[in-house]
């Protein structure tokens, strides 16, 4: 009987202690760098979770394994430069984020690297000048953006005159 209340005793007080080192190991401070996969194995994202949130850079690889993208985050929302890239290396296109909105220039490049098209954005919303070039560089179309919306194209104004 003494064996017994002894077992019953030694189990109350383990089992409490089991459970508490468990949810130490799974701490709100961990750090997991994660991997997603092609359906052939290769890889297509890697990125890293501190406490459950994506933190630092992201990079997204092309099935060939190239690099096809690296983004910045800072508590689960893009934040900073984000550059992607054509296949062969080259820089296709460079945006920026502030807290998860784009914000500041968006760049993007012909394959040959020349210049495509350029805008800006403020807090998501076109907010600036968008040019596109020409692969030979000839300006073909420029607009002008306030808050997104639309109020002059070519350097004609959209606005109309009110007497």
């Amino acid at each position: 009987m003494r064996s017994f209340i002894f077992i019953i005793i030694t189990i109350v007080f383990i089992l409490p202690s089991c459970k508490k080192q468990s949810s130490t190991d799974q701490s709100s401070d961990a750090v997991v760098e994660e991997r997603e996969n092609y359906g052939t194995g290769q890889t297509s994202r890697t990125y890293t979770r501190v406490n459950g949130q994506i933190e630092g850079k992201m990079t997204d690889y092309y099935p060939s394994g190239a690099i096809k993208g690296e983004r910045w985050f800072v508590t689960n929302q893009q934040h900073g430069k984000t550059t992607l890239y054509y296949e062969g290396g080259q820089i296709k296109e460079v945006q920026y984020y502030i807290h998860g909105k784009r914000t500041g220039g968006d760049t993007l490049f012909y394959e040959t690297g020349k210049l495509q098209y350029v805008s800006e954005f403020k807090e998501d919303k076109k907010n600036g000048y968008l040019r596109k070039w020409d692969e030979e560089g000839k300006l073909i179309y420029e607009a002008r953006f306030v808050n997104d919306s639309l109020t002059e194209v070519m350097g004609q104004s959209l606005q109309k005159n009110e007497r």
